[in-house]
Order: C-alpha cells, then sequence, then structure tokens
C-alpha cells in the first residue's frame, strides 16, 4: 500500500502561519505588559501626589498653629521681658548683641536640627520698634533655614519661648524636604533687640517720642 505524499507546500505554509502567530502573541503579551507598567506608574504618581498634598495641608495648619502661638507669645512676653543690654559700651551693631546670636544657634544643635542658612539684616527700616527709637534700640532681624522633624521644630519654638531676653519671632514657614518626606524644611524669622548705650542728649531726644510704644518693652 503506497503512502500518501506529503505536501510539502502545505507544511511550509502552516510553520510561517504558526511562527506569525506566535510573534503576535508576544507582541501583545508585551503590549499588555507596557500597559499595566504605565497604569501602575500613574498610579503610583497620582497616590504621591496625594500624599503630598496631605502633606502640605498638615504643615499649613501647623503653620497656622504656630502663627496663633506666637501671637499669643508676644502678647505675653512683651510685658515681661527685659530687652537685653549689652555688659561693655559698644559701637559696633552686630557685637551690641553679644551672645544672643550663639544662643539661637545652640538652640538649633540642641534640638538636633540641620542647619541650612543663616542670613541676618541689622536696623531694618521696616521693624516698628526701630522706627519709633532708632536712638534707643539696636535691631537684628535673623533669617534661620534648618531641617528637622515637626517634633524638632516644635522643641526649638518651645527653646526660643522661654529665652529670658525679648525676641520676636516673625514668622515661619514650611515645606517639604525634597529628599525625605519624614523632615520639614523650616524659614524662620527671629527679631532680636538690645539697648543702646546713650547719651543724656539722646536720652532727653527719645522721651519725647516715647510714649506711643512705651509698655511694649522694658
Amino acid at each position: 500500500m503506497e503512502l500518501p505524499k506529503i505536501d510539502e507546500k502545505f507544511i511550509k505554509q502552516y510553520k510561517e502561519l504558526l511562527i506569525c502567530g506566535l510573534l503576535l502573541l508576544l507582541a501583545v503579551a508585551f503590549g499588555i505588559r507596557q500597559v499595566v507598567v504605565t497604569v501602575m506608574k500613574i498610579q503610583a504618581t497620582s497616590k504621591e501626589h496625594k500624599k503630598q498634598k496631605e502633606k502640605l495641608k498638615e504643615a499649613q495648619k501647623k503653620l497656622k498653629d504656630y502663627e496663633d502661638a506666637n501671637k499669643r507669645l508676644m502678647d505675653k512676653q512683651s510685658n515681661i521681658k527685659k530687652v537685653f543690654q549689652p555688659k561693655t559700651a559698644t559701637e559696633d551693631s552686630i557685637a551690641s548683641f553679644g551672645g544672643m546670636f550663639e544662643d539661637i544657634i545652640d538652640y538649633v544643635k540642641i534640638n538636633n536640627l540641620m542647619l541650612r542658612s543663616v542670613q541676618y539684616k541689622i536696623n531694618p527700616p521696616d521693624d516698628q520698634i526701630y522706627t519709633k527709637f532708632p536712638t534707643l534700640y539696636n535691631v537684628c532681624n535673623v533669617q534661620l533655614m534648618v531641617v528637622g522633624t515637626y517634633v524638632q521644630l516644635e522643641g526649638l519654638v518651645r527653646d526660643l519661648t522661654v529665652y529670658p531676653y525679648f525676641i520676636n519671632i516673625a514668622q515661619v514657614k514650611i515645606n517639604p524636604y525634597e529628599k525625605d518626606d519624614q523632615y520639614i524644611i523650616v524659614t524662620m524669622d527671629i527679631t532680636l533687640y538690645s539697648k543702646k548705650q546713650q547719651s543724656a542728649a539722646s536720652v532727653m531726644g527719645a522721651g519725647a517720642t516715647g510714649g506711643a510704644a512705651g509698655g511694649m518693652i522694658q
């Protein structure tokens, strides 16, 4: 009995169709994988944005709390705290603040905050006390930028609150830390005051206009 003849052309076409089918399946599988990866990335990005938005909202709430607490603190400490007075006379405005700068930096270190930068401005013309009493007080606005946690920031604010001399925490700005969402970047504006060494003439001249804010600091 003679075996049927194999159609080699048919077999070749069948192999080609099989290969094309496999290639098509691989392409579809790769496409599905890319779609899944893209969707996962979009979901992760959306989740991270939502997380950052919540953190920013929390930071804004805490900032509002700090501002309210600082206002209450200013109202309280303005009547009980003394203005720093150098032990020796000096014409140098910076030197007139004695160790106040070092005290502030020490508070930053004690609370384990990382100090990014320190900037200062002597006798800023927009300060109300300096504007009214330029011959009586030296004023220094210090801007600190630090990195740390909310707990560490609370420790710094607490230490500044009990500082024995009159200072003004004028502003506190809080932003997320780009390298680690467990930390925050804090910018604080702190105003320091010190008494100037007075001549008799300057004291008399200041006394003529000193009634407007006489109860503010001592």
